[in-house]
């Protein structure tokens, strides 16, 4: 149904732009044509990554690696994506370093993903991502200045398919990106949460267990 569906919309509006000349209406729809084509190559494209996350967590390895050399990678590609607008960014570890065990490219598809719904849905213009470690987990948290997630659908967008219909005019999405997000953190043994600070703007944050906590051998019972 999720890919029927702008395939029926563009088939239809091929035929439209085949029907009938005129000089507006077919700048009208060769733009609409445009945008069609735009939704199908990016609800394939997120339909591909989510088959590739959901089968690396299943065979693929985790590995140390360094949260903070990921993410701002992934800032660096992410942001130049944002071509309609200016996007000050920030970035804040309270470490050089920060370990933790993960899979970097599922990571990767999962921090893009936040961000992607920071500028495509949320409209912001200010992102800082930081990284904090505590006793028990590492957290990499996405704060920005934009219109945010609902709170009564924190939980429903985690879901596939469950769109976020909050009238941005770049569509209601494919409802696979932070669905994506929740099952590669699922595979990492954390957790994906919400908030609205009260510095203002929207977070999203993803907690990650301790290296450490992760190595620490099973406890043995004494008879």
């Amino acid at each position: 149904h999720q890919i029927r569906t702008p395939l029926a919309r563009l088939d239809a509006q091929i035929e439209l732009l085949g029907a009938e000349h005129d000089g507006i209406h077919d700048r009208e729809r060769l733009a609409a044509l445009r945008d069609t084509c735009a939704d199908v190559g990016r609800l394939t494209g997120q339909l591909l990554n989510h088959a590739m996350v959901i089968h690396r967590s299943e065979l693929v390895a985790l590995a140390p690696l360094d949260l903070n050399a990921l993410a701002k990678e992934v800032l660096g590609r992410t942001i130049p994506l944002a071509d309609d607008r200016d996007v000050a960014v920030a970035f804040d570890s309270d470490a050089a370093r920060t370990e933790i065990v993960g899979d970097g490219i599922s990571l990767r598809e999962a921090l893009s993903n936040v961000l992607h719904n920071a500028l495509s849905h949320g409209r912001a213009d200010e992102i800082v991502v930081s990284v904090a470690s505590t006793t028990t987990s590492v957290e990499l948290t996405v704060r920005d200045n934009g219109r945010g997630i609902p709170r009564e659908q924190w939980e429903a967008v985690l879901q596939p398919f469950v769109s976020l219909g909050n009238g941005s005019e770049h569509g209601t999405g494919s409802g696979l990106g932070l669905a994506i997000v929740s099952e590669v953190m699922q595979a990492h043994g954390g957790r994906v949460a919400f908030s609205f600070p009260a510095s203002g703007g929207f977070a999203v944050t993803l907690s990650f267990p301790r290296p450490d906590a992760l190595e620490r051998p099973p406890a043995t019972t004494k008879v």
